[in-house]
C-alpha cells in the first residue's frame, strides 16, 4: 500500500445511488445525479481542468431526501437539491475554493 496525497485540486462526488426498493424515496441517481455528473465532467473538461478536477460517481451520502447531492473535496462543501441550473454555480465554487486557482488556470 502506498498513501499519498491526492493528485486533484478537486474531486467532484456526484450521488448516483437508486434505491430500487423505496419508491418514495428513490435516491440521488433516479432523481438525475447521473446526467448531473455527465454535465459536470464535459464542463470540466471544456474548462481545461482535466488532470486537476476529477468528477466521480458516489454511493449513497446518506441524504437522499435532499439529493441529488454533490460533494467538493476537500473543500468540504455540499450542494444538496441540485439541478441543471446550479453547475455553474457549482463550477465556480471550483474555482474560487481551490487552493491553487492559477494551477487550475495557468496563464497563457
Amino acid at each position: 500500500m502506498q498513501k499519498q496525497t491526492s493528485p486533484y485540486l478537486c474531486h467532484i462526488f456526484v450521488c448516483a445511488n437508486v434505491r430500487e426498493n423505496n419508491p418514495e424515496n428513490p435516491g440521488c441517481g433516479a432523481k438525475g445525479g447521473n446526467a448531473l455528473k455527465d454535465k459536470l465532467k464535459a464542463a470540466v473538461n471544456e474548462r481545461g481542468w482535466k488532470g486537476k478536477v476529477r468528477v466521480s460517481t458516489s454511493g449513497c451520502m446518506g441524504l437522499c431526501g435532499s439529493g441529488p447531492n454533490v460533494v467538493l473535496y476537500p473543500q468540504g462543501i455540499h450542494f444538496s437539491a441540485v439541478t441543471e441550473t446550479d453547475l455553474p454555480m457549482i463550477l465556480e465554487t471550483v474555482e474560487t475554493e481551490t487552493a491553487s486557482r492559477e494551477t487550475l488556470n495557468p496563464k497563457p
